[in-house]
This record gives C-alpha cells, structure tokens and sequence, in this order.
C-alpha cells in the first residue's frame, strides 16, 4: 500500500532473552510508541492468544526457542491510568476505582476459578463492583496478579500504561 512498517518485535527478545531483569521501565516523551509497544508485548505473552499469525514472518520469529518458552506462554495484565486524573483527590481516586472495576470485569472468570482463595474472590467481587474500601483498591493489582498466577501457575506479566498521570 505504500507504507512504512517498522518491525520492533526483536525488542522482546532483547528485554526477555537477553536479561534476567524482573522490571522494565520505558521513559519516552509522549507520543513516542510506548503504548503500540506494550499491546505487541500483550499479544506475544498473552496466554489467552494466540499469536502465531500475527507475528508469523517478523524479526522475533528468527529466535524459535525463544518465541517456543514464551510466545503466548504466560497470563498477562495491562493496565492503563490515562482516564485517571482529577482536579483534587477523590475525582481521581473515583476514575482510579472506575480503572479497576473495568479491569475486573475484563477478569470477572477469575472469581469463580477453583484455585483462587475464597479471599482473593471476595476481595475481587468488591472491587468489580465498586465495594471496595481503599486499602482492597490500592493491592488490587496484587490480588488480580495473584488469582491470575493462581489460575495459571505461572508468573503474572504486568505493563502499567500512562503511570505519569497518577505521579505528576
């Protein structure tokens, strides 16, 4: 068609294959990519996908062994803050509940797994449905992470978008 595509998938390999870090932080000016990245890395992680044809022909599927261990291997959870802002505190801690209700619905099978705590359900029921006290909110993560690792047995891999909105 004329365009332009420019094939950052080697990225995973370099962030995954190449380090044993357990956190990465991407500062970028706005605009730079930093969310199109995170939703490639969604996809190749993602359990519940399959992403064979997406990726098929680009520079991450050179490394077989590599997209064999990880591609579509592991739960994934990503979460973006960009709807979360206010002019005081409680505006923005509302859009912060309204972050999480959303993200819990997008779980809601979680809560009747088998191998989550009957704590972590009734934990996660509150938060879907915006019952949740504070200190249930600010572990939210924890506990969707851990139903998650829970229901999978296997690590959580976060990506946290636009966190610049609830720090400055």
């Amino acid at each position: 068609s004329g365009l332009y595509y420019v094939d950052k998938t080697e990225l995973l390999y370099d962030l995954v294959g190449e380090t044993d870090h357990h956190v990465t932080l991407f500062t970028r000016p706005r605009r730079f990519g930093k969310t199109l990245g995170m939703s490639m890395m969604e996809s190749f992680f993602d359990i519940n996908r399959d992403s064979r044809a997406l990726f098929e022909g680009l520079d991450i599927t050179k490394h077989e062994k590599f997209c064999a261990s990880w591609m579509n291997q592991y739960p994934v959870l990503f979460i973006s803050f960009k709807d979360v802002d206010g002019l005081d505190f409680e505006n923005a801690y509302q859009m912060l509940a309204g972050t999480i209700v959303n993200l819990c619905i997008k779980f809601s099978f979680l809560e009747k797994e088998l191998a989550v705590s009957s704590a972590d359900a009734v934990v996660f029921h509150r938060l879907m449905y915006k019952e949740a006290d504070k200190e249930e909110i600010k572990d939210s993560l924890q506990t969707i992470m851990r139903m998650m690792s829970a229901v999978y047995g296997k690590p959580v891999i976060l990506f946290i978008d636009e966190i610049h909105t609830l720090v400055g």
